[in-house]
């Protein structure tokens, strides 16, 4: 398993664990709200207006028998407006009473209550005619009977009321301990999880750590693919790869170093033999001599000079610092130079150096002594590994597309390993072909291949085995 699936995994398993706790605790939270609403909005709401019911029966009461005595139509109207109070606290609380009982005992109420409201109704007109009011009907005892259907009401509520909030807390105990428990568990099952994720991870670093020292002390071993996370996996692979290609730089640093002290010091060993020669007055009478080594000191100072430079343009182009001189220019021109500049090392090796040129070719933007470089390493290169006698062609021509022009040359020597042919443009990469002189020099393909590159073209080779190699590079026109 991957990294990225242990931890959707382990994390997917705690968010259930959360999920399921998390909804327990919610249908209990849903629960605890229903009874807090029963408290508040209904039993809380019933014994409110129970009580306030118990004191307008009284103040009913009292108007009624003022009115009785008196006959003041105020008072008649005092009872109307508690009339209409009491009947809309009828329907409030016939709203929220939800027990068979309760609502037996309030039908009794309002049964009581339309009957007196009945009989204070056909006793108005008594009063008018009678005001002593001595035959009038007395009505305590339907006052006294709603009072305990009432307060049997309300003592039901309170009844519920304690119930409800015993239940509250038993359920807030329980949503408490729930919360403990759910948080426990996932720290648990959390720290599990992580702990076996990390374990798994920081066992594989520890062995990268030690495998990174022994890198950077020059042993170049491969590591060991361990058993652990996909990418632990995927990276051990990379990390012996990158081993590996460490390894062969270190061997190419070698053959960098063999290569460039002998390229350095034998000019130097050269001036430096024929300088002590001219101190000493050697051949100070042969002006013939003494003007070889002035002529031998000179060609080797240019010689020196040129691998300077060398390396420092393959610096600058390694860090992208390198500079072009871009201009338009006709490249055939470029190629006669190079032929010509190298046609005395052909005649001398007598290999036939021919060139092929287009009957048309447009002109290019690009830097006339830099490709003028690519084709004197190539043909140098050609010249120095094609067998005397041997043949080399320069050919020049358009793209299928005319977009774009593609440089050609082609020896018989040797000949290149299919399996070299990427290779030999690397840097400092010499492949020994089993004969006296290594193909390549370590330095001349990879700048050639820089410097294509940074005029926007391609370069590569074809070989035959061992019949001859062909070199090609392509470059865009404006």
């Amino acid at each position: 398993m991957s990294i990225f699936k242990r931890l959707i995994l382990g994390n997917l398993i705690v968010l259930l664990l959360v999920a399921f706790w998390g909804g327990t605790v919610t249908y209990k939270l849903d629960s605890l709200q229903k009874m807090t609403r029963q408290i508040v909005e209904i039993n809380g709401t019933i014994i409110i207006i129970g009580d306030r019911l118990r004191d307008s029966f009284t103040s009913l009461m009292n108007f009624i028998k003022k009115y009785y005595v008196s006959g003041d139509i105020d008072y008649y109207h005092r009872v109307q407006d508690l009339k209409i109070l009491l009947e809309e606290d009828f329907g409030l609380i016939n709203r929220l009473i939800e027990s068979d009982k309760q609502q037996n005992l309030f039908s009794d109420i309002k049964r009581l209550y339309s009957e007196l409201m009945e009989q204070f109704e056909e006793n108005v007109n008594q009063v008018k005619n009678d005001r002593s009011g001595t035959n009038l009907k007395d009505h305590d005892l339907e006052l006294e009977q709603m009072a305990v259907y009432l307060k049997e009401i309300i003592n039901l509520n309170k009844q519920e009321i304690n119930k409800n909030t015993d239940l509250s807390n038993r359920l807030s105990r329980q949503i408490f301990m729930m919360t403990i428990i759910m948080t426990i568990l996932t720290v648990f099952f959390g720290g599990i999880i992580s702990l076996f994720n990390t374990r798994s991870i920081t066992a594989s670093i520890a062995r990268f750590k030690e495998k990174t020292k022994e890198i950077s002390q020059g042993h170049f071993k491969e590591l060991q693919t361990t058993r652990g996370p996909l990418e632990i996996r995927d990276l051990s692979r990379h990390f012996n790869a990158m081993s590996q290609r460490l390894g062969e730089l270190d061997h190419l640093k070698a053959d960098f170093i063999s290569h460039v002290s002998h390229e350095l010091k034998t000019p130097v060993t050269a001036i430096k033999e024929a300088s002590i020669m001219l101190s000493k007055d050697f051949y100070s009478d042969q002006p013939q001599k003494l003007y070889e080594l002035y002529e031998l000191i000179h060609e080797e100072c240019d010689r020196l000079l040129n691998s300077v430079l060398r390396l420092l343009d393959y610096s600058k182009m390694e860090a992208q610092a390198m500079d072009y001189q871009f201009t338009d220019f006709d490249l055939l021109p470029v190629i006669r130079k190079s032929i010509l500049k190298l046609a005395p090392l052909a005649n001398k090796k007598k290999i036939d150096l021919e060139f092929v040129p287009p009957p048309q070719l447009p002109q290019l933007f690009a830097d006339g002594d830099r490709i003028l470089e690519i084709l004197d390493n190539l043909i140098g290169n050609a010249l120095k590994f094609t067998p005397s006698h041997g043949k080399i062609l320069v050919k020049c021509s358009l793209d299928k597309e005319g977009k774009r022009v593609v440089v050609s040359v082609t020896d018989n020597g040797c000949g290149i390993k299919l399996e070299h042919l990427e290779a030999i443009f690397q840097k400092f990469k010499q492949i020994d072909n089993g004969i006296e002189t290594r193909i390549g020099t370590g330095l001349g393909l990879s700048i050639s291949k820089h410097i294509v590159k940074a005029h926007g073209g391609d370069i590569w080779a074809e070989s035959d085995y061992p019949k001859g190699t062909q070199f090609f590079f392509t470059l865009p026109f404006v």
